[in-house]
């Protein structure tokens, strides 16, 4: 008697779009959705009572896609509490998060629904994402992460995470990370109470647990227009204390993270927010007192950012290098070494073009 076996059905998939009052950014975000070569499953939107034409725009969308779905918020309930809602809705195999403000690749699907076919283990799938401003252009074309977690795709089992943490951070960009949504839910979804925090804490969870697949191109694109919601909260001095301490305890508390991991986390997260808050177009004084503010800083340190930011763009290099002596956020040899490497990422795919 000969037996068979049926082939592993292939991997489902949902993406989500939590939107507030970005109907003039939705055409492009859920365009390139559309446009995806290898199309989601199911498409999730979640109006969190959007008082501008967001509704009608995502609404013709829909017409003709059955698998869309919205769910309209009567009552603003924030981003978090949104992921959460279509976390327990979804039953694909894996979900995704997508900024109403931000767009992806059109193959970002197609590659990494191929990588969760082969590592249906993982915790999550991610790839490099470019930075795009309000308009779409960047003019020089920037690359996130800052450091990759490696220089080609691989598979990272959680011993490997543990140890590219000890080099650098921020490598799960959410614009293109998509999570194994069983463990996801295993590790309670998304925690309200660490707002814009929140899936970055978790993507490290999930790595750190189950091992992850980086896509080494850059499959989506993160817009930056100065009223992100992770920008807003990172940039915020008393907001970024807040959340600082409230995930440095959950850091000390689990056996996940590598020793000393809190301190190595606000450290970077302080650098990252200082580094946005140089590039603001406002005044010398006003950018020293916010740049000490978040590192925690001195009358010293406001005086002396206060006097390299007078003398223009050199100074706020000279700024930024000032905050990087002082908080020592990643491995400068290693980012060094992958300089020819994120000049290949950023070759092998053309600049961003609304869908």
């Amino acid at each position: 008697m000969i037996t068979t076996t049926s082939p592993a059905a292939a991997p489902t998939v949902t993406l989500v779009v939590p939107n507030f009052n970005h109907a003039h950014y939705l055409p492009e975000s859920l365009g390139s959705i559309a446009s995806q070569t290898r199309a989601p499953d199911r498409v999730i939107i979640i109006d969190d009572c959007s008082t501008d034409d967001s509704v009608a725009v995502i609404s013709r969308f829909l017409a003709e896609r059955p698998h869309w779905q919205l769910l309209r918020h009567d009552v603003n309930q924030g981003v978090v509490r949104g992921q959460n809602e279509a976390l327990a809705a979804a039953e694909t195999d894996w979900i995704g998060f997508l900024g109403a403000d931000d767009a992806l690749h059109p193959t970002y699907l197609e590659k990494a629904m191929a990588q969760a076919a082969r590592h249906s283990d993982a915790g999550l799938i991610f790839a490099c994402c470019e930075i795009i401003g309000p308009d779409g252009h960047s003019g020089a074309r920037k690359l996130r992460p800052i450091m990759l977690p490696a220089s080609s795709s691989m598979m990272l089992a959680p011993q490997d995470v543990r140890r590219i943490l000890g080099f650098g951070d921020n490598y799960f960009s959410g614009t293109t990370s998509l999570y194994r949504r069983a463990a996801l839910q295993a590790l309670g979804g998304f925690d309200a109470e660490l707002g814009s925090f929140s899936d970055a804490f978790l993507a490290r969870r999930l790595a750190l647990t189950h091992g992850c697949y980086f896509i080494a191109e850059a499959l989506g694109y993160w817009r930056i227009h100065g009223q992100n919601y992770s920008t807003a909260t990172a940039t915020n001095p008393a907001m970024l204390n807040a959340k600082l301490a409230d995930i440095g305890r959950l850091i000390a508390e689990s056996e996940l993270f590598p020793a000393g991991y809190e301190d190595l986390f606000a450290r970077r997260n302080r650098f990252g927010a200082v580094r946005t808050v140089l590039g603001d177009a406002t005044a010398p004084a006003a950018t020293a007192a916010r740049a000490t503010a978040l590192l925690g800083g001195t009358a010293v340190d406001r005086s002396l950012l206060q006097l390299l930011l007078n003398c223009g763009a050199v100074g706020r290099v000279a700024a930024l290098v000032w905050a990087t002596l002082r908080t020592r956020p990643m491995s400068l040899t290693r980012l060094l070494t992958q300089s020819k490497a994120r000049r290949a990422i950023i070759a092998a795919t053309p600049g961003y073009r609304a869908p």
